[in-house]
């Protein structure tokens, strides 16, 4: 089918108080100059197609469109189901968490939570986030060291570095820490809850709004012990798991040729990491990926072939996200790409909990 083709996808970029200008400087991306800007939107639901005969439609009106032909296993009669975006981190985020599906759905009347995961690409030396409770606590600590502006005495940190892969269940107290860029998937949602500010006021002047009492109802307020994901390197060198979740899987693509890699009846977002890449679906639309840029193909593709961009050649680095069918179907696939039952299982056990 020609439309099944790799769509080229044009970012939205936000400005934020704690953004910079690393997206345009350090990732090549066409982010305004003149704006702090934190955020650039990859692929969701409002994203427009920059290619081919779907171009100008939003992810969203695909969606509806196509139906079954893009999205695959998942209903089409629900949001998109993965969000991908670049952070620049000039300064430190807010203390935040995010609900699961069920607060959402109860409370904010929105069909996901947000489980998201970070793949760290820079970060200056001694870079942190915070990641979790360094020991249990319990709404009322939370809350009177809230009150009296002191709960980084019970925020845990962790030092990252590029490479590192970061899984946070919903319900995870975080922030992201300055001088970091990364690459984060999650779940189609925008709840966040910020505990804690460090008293930064917005461009009029105020405070920004905090939501303790929200949070105060959706914190796991368990000690933290998770660190970087120990991803799976499949036996073929070329593919790398780095996340399987519930609601996400996500892989590194590395190679020098041309890769073939199944969509597992999922709409998939490729990012293209430091050099740009071609992408194909076995029709005559191949499409050229820039450095850090984004691409969606269809679940009906069934296959597509990720290969360095000729004449440059030289190996390609890439990461690939998708919706998997279920945990056990996730452990027969690596399973039968070489992958020992037993490492399998270590691999998976990190996702665990959050099932």
């Amino acid at each position: 089918m020609t439309d099944l083709y790799p769509m080229l996808i044009e970012p939205r970029y936000d400005e934020r108080i704690w953004g910079g200008h690393n997206l345009a400087q350090k990732l090549g991306k066409t982010a305004p100059p003149d704006k702090l800007i934190g955020e650039s939107w990859e692929v969701y639901e409002e994203n427009r197609v920059m290619n081919g005969r779907y171009v100008g439609q939003t992810v969203g009106e695909l969606r509806r469109q196509m139906g079954r032909a893009l999205m695959g296993k998942v209903s089409p009669d629900e949001l998109f189901p993965l969000l991908t975006k670049l952070i620049d981190a000039q300064d430190v985020l807010s203390v935040q968490v995010h609900p699961d599906d069920r607060f959402a759905r109860e409370h904010e009347h929105q069909p996901y939570g947000k489980t998201e995961c970070w793949y760290i690409i820079d970060a200056v030396p001694g870079a942190e986030l915070i990641y979790g409770f360094s020991r249990d606590s319990s709404p009322e600590e939370y809350e009177r060291l809230v009150s009296e502006g002191k709960l980084e005495a019970i925020l845990r940190s962790l030092p990252v570095k590029p490479g590192d892969v970061i899984y946070l269940p919903a319900r995870t107290v975080h922030a992201i820490g300055a001088g970091i860029v990364l690459y984060e998937l999650q779940q189609t949602s925008d709840i966040t809850y910020r505990i804690y500010d460090w008293n930064r006021r917005d461009a009029s002047g105020k405070p920004r709004e905090l939501h303790v009492e929200r949070a105060l109802q959706v914190l796991d307020y368990h000690r933290c012990t998770r660190g970087p994901i120990r991803p799976l390197r499949m036996p073929d060198g070329q593919r790398t798991m780095l996340i399987a979740g519930p609601y996400f899987s996500m892989e590194l693509v590395e190679a020098d040729l041309a890769v073939a890699i199944d969509t597992y009846q999922s709409p998939v977002a490729v990012c293209a990491l430091e050099r740009p890449l071609m992408a194909g679906t076995g029709s005559d639309d191949a499409a050229v990926l820039a450095r850090y840029s984004s691409l969606l193909v269809p679940a009906a593709a069934e296959r597509y072939t990720l290969q360095p961009e000729p004449p440059q050649g030289g190996g390609f680095r890439a990461l690939a996200a998708y919706v998997p069918t279920s945990t056990e179907a996730t452990r027969s696939d690596l399973i039968d790409r070489g992958a020992s039952p037993a490492q399998v299982d270590e691999f998976l056990a990190q996702f665990a909990h959050a099932s």
